[in-house]
């Protein structure tokens, strides 16, 4: 000591000295907000300062949410139990100007949760939201702002033509990463009051353009969605909070001094203890099996999936040709003696939207094949087991070719598909078995598949009996988890109609074709003009 005495310091709390010791300014140890969990116990209360009193009010706080009594906005939804808790942890970190990233386990309503805030903050607030995303995610925002909260304003700011003028009065700007990647010039000199990142895992790498451009946004107030906030290092972790809470670790080499090398390189367990409970306060995240009494027995949503400028060039090719030609046939031989012409016509425009590979001379890839992919990839590393249903034999070919690429195991079943029982058993019972492809109605029948929990139609199928049925494959006896379902369909296609045929005429549609889809029963001149028109 200064006076030349001695003392016995306990060896873990010389762990955490020597790490806030990097931390030296003018012989003074500086200490974050931040950092008040790891060194609490270290400071005398009677002698701490106001300061330090009213950041430890805050983390003790997080403590407090679940019972803090909070006023819900009005939504065309119902928060089950977890996602009003969500809505009430984002709610505090705003209130406390912190950022944070929602992590819940695909399916629980990330989305919704995150609508609910916004929900609650306009039109009161005067500055707009800045929403990043995938491209492929911007219909489902679109839908899903429409569908809960339609008092919501929103603009998207995308495409060749966009501008930002168009948009800077709306609640909420939609963008994708790419746009904010190639615009943050002009983005980083505009005031938002959110900066929300939709898959957050887009900016892990500390070093991209992406990743820079997010944290160059001027918000009030940030927050991150992720299923997998980490993926494969503590880089990534870096990454994320860089954004979230610029101040919590510093530059990438004090972080990696701090925590990285420590944990990845000498395995200290004294430091990932300590980040772990750095950043406790920050990530919420709920797996499926600590909701599952929130939870209905079936989660079904529908993805929506933007085709690609070729894609959507050959599409309306094909649909011209096929709207001019059935208009004579009908003329000519009437509507029933049309059902040839109209079935194929109906089939090519399917294939197509979902799995143009089959028709395109120049090989037209489905845009729908990176979504499922990412989807995959999201579940495999969070150990859940997966169906994958399409109609046509060429999507499983490609998806199957998909997932050897990334070293993915999987069992494909079609109608040759002799041994079908050998396949169940090695998907039921082989842990590294985590996906099985098969057509709608070969997996249809007679399966019993209750290992899965994520079930994805590639593309609609007309009779809704048949789809309903492919998901009873895994919601069975047996089944003790909630079974999550989502229906890719191309939008702009047949595969949209077909689904607002669904709803309109459900009955219709249940009788439409027969059960070897090899004809159609009943389509009249109207329907056939709603399905074929722009």
């Amino acid at each position: 000591m200064n006076d030349g005495t001695h003392a016995l310091v306990n060896k873990d709390y010389m762990e955490k000295l020597k790490r806030l010791f990097q931390k030296i300014d003018n012989q003074n140890v500086r200490v974050s907000f931040f950092d008040l969990p790891i060194v609490e116990e270290l400071i005398d209360e009677k002698t701490a300062k106001e300061e330090f009193q009213q950041s430890r009010d805050i983390f003790l706080g997080f403590n407090r949410i679940k019972s803090k009594k909070t006023r819900l906005p009005k939504l065309e939804a119902t928060l089950r139990s977890y996602q009003k808790q969500g809505y009430k942890w984002i709610k505090y970190l705003n209130e406390h100007q912190l950022g944070g990233c929602l992590a819940d386990d695909m399916g629980l309503g990330k989305t919704l949760q995150t609508i609910a805030v916004l929900a609650s903050l306009y039109p009161k607030e005067t500055l707009p939201s800045l929403v990043v995303m995938p491209k492929s995610l911007l219909f489902n925002w679109e839908n899903e702002i429409r569908k809960f909260a339609p008092t919501l304003t929103f603009g998207i700011y995308y495409g060749t033509q966009r501008s930002f003028d168009e948009v800077k009065d709306k609640h909420l700007i939609l963008t994708t990463y790419a746009v904010l990647r190639n615009d943050i010039q002009m983005l980083k000199e505009k005031s938002f009051y959110y900066a929300i990142l939709d898959e957050s895992q887009h900016i892990k790498n500390p070093n991209s353009l992406t990743s820079k451009a997010a944290v160059l946004i001027q918000a009030k107030h940030r927050l991150g969605l992720s299923g997998t906030p980490v993926e494969n290092n503590l880089g990534e972790l870096y990454a994320l909070f860089r954004f979230l809470n610029p101040s919590m670790f510093g530059s990438i080499d004090q972080f990696n001094l701090q925590y990285a090398t420590p944990i990845q390189k000498e395995g200290k367990k004294e430091a990932l203890e300590e980040l772990k409970k750095k950043i406790y306060p920050f990530i919420l995240r709920r797996l499926k099996q600590d909701v599952l009494k929130d939870l209905p027995d079936k989660v079904e949503q529908v993805l929506y999936v933007e085709m690609s400028d070729p894609q959507k060039q050959f599409y309306d090719q094909r649909r011209v040709f096929y709207q001019e030609m059935i208009r004579n046939q009908i003329q000519e031989k009437g509507i029933r003696g049309s059902q040839f012409y109209i079935f194929q016509a109906l089939s090519e425009l399917r294939q197509i939207a979902s799995i143009p590979e089959a028709k395109s001379e120049d090989r037209i890839i489905s845009p729908k094949r990176e979504i499922l992919l990412q989807h995959v990839l999201d579940l495999v590393e969070q150990q859940h087991k997966m169906l994958v249903f399409a109609n046509f034999l060429h999507a499983l070919d490609c998806i199957a070719e998909d997932l050897m690429k990334h070293h993915i195991e999987f069992v494909h079943m079609t109608g040759a598909t002799k041994d079908r029982k050998k396949l169940v058993d090695q998907f039921q019972e082989d842990d590294a078995t985590q996906v099985f492809l098969m057509t709608l109605k070969t997996g249809g029948v007679g399966l019993n598949l209750t290992a899965a929990d994520y079930i994805f139609l590639f593309d609609p199928w007309w009779n809704i009996a048949a789809e309903n049925q492919a998901i009873d494959r895994t919601h069975r006896i047996g089944q003790d988890k909630t079974v999550f379902s989502y229906k890719l369909i191309a939008r702009g296609s047949i595969e949209e109609k077909i689904l607002a045929l669904q709803d309109m005429k459900r009955e219709l549609f249940e009788n439409l074709i027969s059960s070897d889809g090899a004809s159609i029963k009943s389509l009249n001149e109207e329907d056939v003009d709603f399905i074929l028109g722009g």
